[in-house]
């Protein structure tokens, strides 16, 4: 049986370079603060609805759409206490 060679002639497929805005966005963790586990994920929050924003429970300043920032939750409490903090905020905040 001989293998099938792909025709020169193929039309190439166009390269796309590697987006890394989404790979770092799309992975979700878990981090511990206090003794609390979190389920943490970086999002750019490009997907909000029209006129979505998010106040970051730290610093108390609107995140606005389009704005990587890091979403996270309690893991034991549920996903209904889920919020959004600015990056740093997230690193500062305690739990």
């Amino acid at each position: 049986m001989v293998a099938k060679r792909p025709r020169r002639n193929a039309p190439k497929r166009e390269y796309r370079e590697l987006d890394l805005n989404l790979v770092r966005t799309s992975l979700p963790k878990v981090e511990f603060k206090r003794g609390n586990e979190f389920q943490v994920q970086q999002t750019s929050g490009t997907n909000a609805e029209a006129g979505k924003s998010w106040l970051c429970p730290v610093c108390r300043i609107e995140i606005e759409p389009g704005l990587t920032h890091t979403v996270a939750w309690d893991l034991h409490r549920g996903v209904e206490t889920r919020r959004h903090f600015h990056n740093h905020c997230w690193k500062l905040f305690d739990g």
